[in-house]
């Protein structure tokens, strides 16, 4: 089995710095490594840190993805915005048409799509003021997987990233995840698939 992961800085494994933003600091303990090591599969890391729909569609169009062996197919985009509920924008047509893409490249995979988990609310966090763009993009991607007829993996409403537990979880910049939130983030996606028995 082959899982193929999208998405931006929370599936490359961005760690984040305690007060800075904009820094990457990529680990190789990501979501991508213990979903690797919960479900034996062979499991591909295609995450880039900063991007949004857009250019993640252009990256995909690059050629620097390959989805074509996939079993499953796990779509994580939206906490560096562009993604509306409420109107049309061209993030929202990119993200759809990523979502397509992938369908038809792949088209014996599961594509599933997560929505982007909590965000901080706290001001004194270094990567304060993205939570309601993170909210916007989860409405959407609820939406999106609703008219697609593709599975949705709710991180947002999975209640295990909260305010009370960023300390542990989102330590470093209210944002990105410490391995201990990489590793509870794989395990409820790694339940999911088994709950699907796609694994």
């Amino acid at each position: 089995m082959v899982i193929c992961c999208l998405g931006d800085s929370l599936t490359e494994g961005d760690y984040g710095i305690y007060g800075k933003r904009c820094i990457a600091n990529v680990k190789s303990e990501n979501y991508p490594h213990f979903l690797s090591l919960l479900s034996g599969a062979e499991v591909r890391n295609y995450g880039k840190c900063g991007f949004d729909a857009s250019a993640y569609l252009d990256y995909y169009n690059s050629g620097a993805v390959n989805v074509t062996e996939a079993g499953i197919i796990i779509i994580m985009l939206g906490t560096n915005g562009v993604m509306e509920p409420d109107c049309d924008t061209k993030g929202n047509r990119d993200y759809t048409e990523l979502v397509k893409r992938c369908i038809n490249d792949a088209p014996g995979a599961r594509v599933m799509l997560c929505t982007p988990p909590h965000a901080t609310e706290n001001p004194r966090m270094s990567n304060y003021g993205y939570a309601e763009r993170v909210k916007k993009a989860a409405s959407f991607v609820r939406k999106t997987a609703a008219d697609l007829g593709v599975d949705i993996i709710d991180l947002a409403e999975s209640g295990l990233f909260t305010a009370e537990n960023e300390s542990v979880m989102q330590p470093n910049d209210g944002l990105h995840f410490s391995a201990a939130g990489y590793r509870t983030m794989a395990g409820y996606i790694y339940n999911f698939l088994k709950s699907k028995k796609y694994l």
